[in-house]
């Protein structure tokens, strides 16, 4: 599994986990979330500029 599909996955449990989540919890698995797609931006901005 290539670790822009692993952060693709867990993107996408935080979402699910943040809908179901408590305003507290919520706001916090949201934040994370967001570190997860800078992560998946910055690997995509450095794949393309090897090219």
């Amino acid at each position: 599994m290539t670790d822009a599909k692993f952060l693709r996955e867990q993107l996408a449990l935080i979402r699910e986990l943040a809908e179901k989540a408590d305003p507290y919890i919520r706001k916090r698995l949201l934040a994370l979330a967001e570190t997860y797609e800078r992560r998946l931006a910055d690997q995509k901005r450095a794949t393309q500029s090897r090219l």
